[in-house]
């Protein structure tokens, strides 16, 4: 990553990003870490500018001992102060994502990142409670803007096959500088809280920087034209029917209307159900940023102590997330989020009986492992739902679920941390997530109830024998015997390639790489 500057992708050729990563040669290369060499430059760029950001992210981390402490606020509106981010973030996730399809991916970015920083030096000023709440929804509502631009981008980029590795990539950067700024904003919290707002600022002004002068717009280099997604295939008509209207406006290189946007969204019901699921796992998760620090510090640990025991979570991120996601890789993407949605409702369920710093940082592990486990699939399943021309907002559909949760969560827990205590806020953690996992569990049921299984990067056969039945094999093991067929990769199909009328069969196996 030390050369990444050198080596930004070229968006010259519009429908094929450059490879051009700087990566060394393949064959020094190990086979968990060749994918990630293999991105596109501008990908690992991104992804070294949101490292130098969430390196200074020091005032979200601290804002409820802030509040609460600092300023006396009190703890219900230092958690109320979380849940006002995350009303702002309900609606600049949608803003975010509408505004990058329409206008682009950088202006956005830019936006977000320049503006949040001129918040953030006001925020560190403000005594008064209700300006400071204020500020925290301004505040809010910019930054959030960048999320969904980002995440579109990096979608942009890379290929079908690429994402997970790529949106890995992102969340490794994102947690190493969280590893980094726990610590250090523990540390400066110690000695004066204006060094965090101040630090956070600068960090987030560099990233515009090299947002500004070393990233390319995508939108306009985007050019693929596939069907919404194979997860809306689930074998009824009126799936098949509702992305009617997105192909079409594909096939137009239109813009899409917020109207046409939402009905497709909306169609989406595995995309719906994955929405549910998100809200659910973002309301105990933002406990982990909100009562937390609060519950640690009620205790009795200091704030250098909570600053170390919080990196735990970006350090574990750091040092798993890529051997776990080539592991992961080869299984059914919802079993493995399955999987997450149980390690997480574990970590924070143990965090009732853990008193000593062996414990928390135990009970953090639990749930950071979770947290590693599904986080690069998720992003990168929102990414194969979506067509190109809505992938933006998609994204802001899945941040408006984080925004969600952050707004019911934070305050919420707040309330029930001051009224009831730890003994009932962790166990009703652990019952939110495990509901959430059902969830995902319905949607499992569905996927194998149509005949097929998850998202796999890998060649399958995949047509329709009529206008309500979907048909998808793998070839990995026998060929596919159904006469209106094309046997194509994931990446590449699209419902024009579905043969209308009888045809040949298919020709036989055919082989793939992982």
């Amino acid at each position: 990553m030390t050369d990444v500057g050198h080596h930004q992708s070229s968006l010259a050729n519009a429908s094929e990003p450059s490879r051009d990563g700087g990566a060394p040669s393949a064959g020094r290369l190990p086979e968990t870490l060749r994918p990630y060499f293999e991105l596109p430059g501008a990908v690992k760029l991104l992804c070294l500018g949101s490292f130098i950001n969430r390196a200074g992210a020091f005032t979200l981390m601290f804002l409820t001992i802030y509040a609460s402490e600092q300023l006396g606020f009190g703890l219900t509106f230092a958690t109320n102060c979380l849940g006002a981010f995350g009303v702002g973030s309900i609606v600049s996730s949608l803003a975010g994502g509408h505004l990058a399809d329409t206008f682009g991916r950088k202006p956005v970015m830019l936006f977000a990142l320049f503006g949040s920083a001129v918040v953030l030096l006001l925020l560190g000023q403000v005594q008064n409670r209700w300006l400071f709440l204020g500020l925290v929804l301004l505040f809010s509502l910019v930054t959030e803007m960048y999320r969904p631009a980002a995440s579109a981008m990096v979608g942009d980029l890379a290929a079908v096959s690429e994402r997970p590795h790529a949106f890995a990539l992102m969340y490794i950067s994102f947690n190493l500088g969280f590893a980094v700024a726990a610590p250090v904003g523990g540390f400066l919290a110690q000695y004066s809280f204006q060094w965090l707002f101040a630090g956070d600022a600068l960090t987030t002004a560099v990233y515009g920087l090299i947002i500004l002068f070393r990233i390319q717009e995508t939108l306009k280099a985007v050019t693929e034209h596939r069907q919404p997604g194979l997860w809306q295939a689930n074998g009824d008509a009126s799936s098949i029917a509702s992305a009617e209207p997105t192909r079409q406006m594909e096939q137009k290189n239109q813009r899409v209307p917020w109207s046409d946007a939402i009905r497709q969204i909306v169609r989406d019901r595995t995309f719906m159900l994955f929405c549910l699921a998100t809200v659910l796992t973002s309301a105990v998760f933002m406990q982990a940023f909100s009562t937390l620090p609060i519950h640690l510090s009620q205790l009795g640990f200091s704030k250098g102590q909570i600053g170390w025991l919080m990196s735990t979570n970006g350090v574990l991120i750091v040092l798993c997330q890529i051997p776990v996601t080539h592991l992961l890789q080869r299984f059914d993407r919802v079993i493995v989020i399955i999987a997450g949605e149980l390690l997480l409702a574990l970590g924070f369920g143990l965090t009732t009986f853990a008193f000593s710093a062996l414990m928390v940082f135990t009970t953090i592990a639990i749930w950071t492992l979770g947290e590693v486990v599904q986080a690069a699939f998720k992003q990168s399943m929102v990414a194969d739902l979506a067509p190109s021309e809505l992938r933006g907002r998609y994204m802001g559909v899945f941040g408006l679920c984080h925004a969600i949760g952050t707004t019911i969560g934070a305050p919420l827990g707040g309330y029930v941390l001051e009224s009831g205590g730890p003994q009932i806020l962790w166990p009703g953690c652990f019952v939110i997530v495990l509901l959430a996992g059902a969830v995902y569990a319905v949607i499992y049921r569905s996927s194998v109830r149509a005949g097929w299984r998850g998202m796999k990067d890998s060649l399958f056969c995949q047509c329709f024998i009529s206008p309500a039945t979907f048909h998808r094999r793998s070839l990995r093991q026998q060929p596919c015997l159904a006469r209106h067929c094309r046997a194509v990769s994931t990446d590449q199909w699209s419902p024009s390639q579905a043969a209308s009328g009888p045809g040949e069969r298919c020709s036989g196996r055919r082989s793939h790489e992982r």
